[in-house]
């Protein structure tokens, strides 16, 4: 019974729902896979599902589909755009590829000196991802660690004054 109906409404809704996501992301293939979830999630959800409302349930799950899909490919795209890759003719330029690889150590690196950082002094790590990753002010840091903020300071200078001796050196030679 309840197979049923589904064929019934996947038959009487299929070409909406793929028209729908066609027209947000312009890829056939993409409408279909995407068509696939939608029906997939309303298969699990339909003894919910009143029948008067079953359009507009799918209408709704597909353009939250569409959401979903377009985020995830939007990051995607975001780490090529930053990195300046450009295709010209299908061929990728060396500098563009030599700029990601380039963000990437860097990226890398950064990664190390927090680590390090957190290993040697966990205070100094929490003052670092406070200020430097989350963009809070030293105010609003200090007042989250319940410190004042000269002793915020005071761990940042020291934090920093640890990282520009022990990765100093190795920072100058991938920037020259």
């Amino acid at each position: 019974m309840k197979n049923k109906r589904f064929e019934e409404y996947f038959l009487k809704y299929k070409s909406l729902i793929i028209k729908i996501v066609l027209d947000k992301t312009g890829d056939y293939q993409t409408a279909q896979e995407i068509c696939q979830k939608v029906f997939t999630s309303f298969y699990t959800n339909m003894d919910r599902v009143s029948p008067e409302f079953v359009k507009a349930w799918l209408i709704r799950c597909a353009q939250n589909a569409v959401i979903d899909y377009i985020r995830k490919t939007k990051t995607k795209r975001e780490v090529f755009s930053e990195s300046a890759i450009t295709e010209a003719g299908n061929i990728l330029m060396e500098e563009s590829v030599a700029l990601y690889q380039e963000k990437m150590n860097d990226r890398e690196l950064a990664g190390r000196i927090l680590r390090e950082v957190r290993n040697v002094n966990e205070q100094w790590y929490e003052v670092l991802m406070m200020c430097c990753v989350d963009g809070l002010s030293c105010e609003e840091a200090a007042r989250k660690l319940n410190i004042s903020e000269s002793v915020l300071r005071a761990r940042m200078y020291r934090a920093r004054l640890y990282i520009k001796e022990k990765f100093g050196d190795e920072y100058k030679e991938r920037k020259s």
